[in-house]
């Protein structure tokens, strides 16, 4: 990756028309640290926007599994130029999810992130793609009332958006503190240890929840899911509610440094199947997805399994579930209990037959789509 500081300084002519702020002064404005560069002296950009795909691909309920097994094993190479925007805010989730789980003592607020673009300028398109995707990334951290440590911009052979949680800021005054990050907390710190496991445990009885961060629809647009199987999803799903996401990443923090959640895993890249796969790692669970998809009103199996909304799996003790419900009800946040782990040492004395837990699943899926709703 080459450092190219004329991306970020430069200014944008986007579809003809002039950009209010260079990347580098939207960064900027929502970053703690210094700006790695100055505004002078760099030509114009000049470019347009990528056109939209057309949306054509066909995906198969019957090939789910087949479907899971490439998503849990691939990782995004490169962000295509028409999901940019989308992209970006799904990365800046899945940063800050990754932190909700870390040892320490935090809100949201707290996170001091820093991110890394490194982008492919050649192509027509590229630039004004690399323009949408700190925008939409500097817009959504804004919204969450998060900012950034750091920001560095290299020009490479992909497009990506690396974003790592590994400070907090500063210590201040509480009466300072809260006139800045209303959502922050006083001597806040994070450790670099998970605080709990993100594989399931082997515990009789314990629940399997599954807590979207957003209110938006299921889409495939952009997905991992298209990405391996070299088709397009269509539209990508509209990450928008960050007042949601706040609600939602203030209740879970809670219940994971109270010990209740006693696993979890973040929900990103790959969608809730991918997640459900790696999060259970041998362990038995009969998912009800069918109830899921009633619930959540999406009757596409595939975008339901594999959109890439955030949020966070959760395995919690049987005796904590009322507490659990009751919380989550107080905070307006929806969540889907996926199943019960049976405590059984898992699939592996089914792999003869086949029967894996992410098999069984979706099979589950499979008969209850079939049968439509009660």
């Amino acid at each position: 990756m080459t450092e190219s500081q004329s991306a970020l300084n430069s200014r944008y002519i986007i579809d003809g028309k002039d950009m209010d702020a260079t990347p580098g002064q939207i960064l900027s404005a929502i970053c703690d640290g210094a700006s790695p560069a100055g505004d002078d002296g760099y030509q114009d950009i000049i470019d347009e926007s990528a056109d939209p795909l057309p949306g054509n691909g066909v995906f198969e309920p019957s090939k789910a599994n087949e479907y899971a097994a490439l998503t849990a094993n691939a990782a995004r190479n490169s962000f295509h130029l028409s999901y940019c925007g989308s992209l970006s805010r799904l990365a800046v989730a899945r940063a800050l999810l990754e932190a909700i789980f870390r040892e320490g003592s935090f809100k949201l607020g707290d996170l001091r992130p820093d991110a890394a673009w490194c982008w492919d300028e050649e192509p027509v398109g590229g630039m004004a793609a690399f323009y949408e995707s700190v925008s939409c990334a500097c817009e959504y951290l804004d919204n969450l009332g998060v900012r950034l440590r750091s920001y560095k911009y290299g020009a490479g052979a992909v497009n990506r958006l690396d974003i790592s949680c590994n400070s907090v800021a500063a210590s201040s005054a509480a009466d300072a503190l809260f006139e800045e990050n209303p959502f922050g907390s006083q001597d806040a710190h994070i450790g670099p240890e998970l605080r709990c496991p993100d594989k399931a445990l082997r515990g009789k009885g314990d629940w399997l929840l599954y807590i979207p961060f957003d209110t938006c629809n299921y889409r495939l647009g952009g997905s991992l899911l298209s990405q391996v199987t070299s088709q397009d999803g269509g539209k990508s799903p509209d990450l928008a509610d960050a007042d949601y996401f706040i609600d939602c990443y203030e209740v879970v923090r809670e219940l994971i440094e109270d010990g209740i959640a006693i696993a979890g895993r973040p929900v990103a890249d790959g969608g809730l199947m991918t997640a459900v796969v790696k999060f259970l790692g041998g362990k038995a669970l009969k998912a009800d997805v069918a109830s899921l998809m009633r619930a959540s009103g999406e009757d596409d199996a595939v975008k339901l399994l594999f959109g890439e909304i955030p949020g966070v799996l959760l395995q919690i003790k049987d005796s904590d579930f009322d507490y659990v419900d009751a919380e989550l009800l107080l905070q307006d946040v929806a969540y889907y209990p996926l199943g019960q782990f049976s405590g059984e040492d898992g699939p592996l004395e089914n792999d003869t037959s086949g029967q894996t837990a992410l098999k069984r699943i979706l099979l589950s899926l499979m008969d209850n789509a079939t049968e439509g709703e009660d």
